[in-house]
């Protein structure tokens, strides 16, 4: 499987600016689409399949939830 990978700044070009569409692509509120527009490089947002994932304040840059093995 081919994972599609890109940044809202990039779907809004698609989209020809339209901040509506792109929500209810990725199933985000068009505020969000908002205070992601100017993120071109990525460093607080990425689309992956059409899923919008971020970065949280305060944590580690991308840090995955699955658990350590337990040994």
């Amino acid at each position: 499987m081919q994972a599609e990978i890109t940044t809202i700044p990039e779907l809004l070009i698609k989209h020809y600016g339209n901040m509506t569409e792109i929500g209810r692509l990725i199933g985000a509120n068009r505020g969000t689409i908002r205070k992601y527009a100017h993120d071109a490089n990525a460093e607080s947002h990425v689309v992956i399949n059409g899923k919008l994932m971020i970065r949280h304040r305060g944590g580690v840059r991308w840090e995955s939830k699955i658990l350590p093995e337990v040994r």
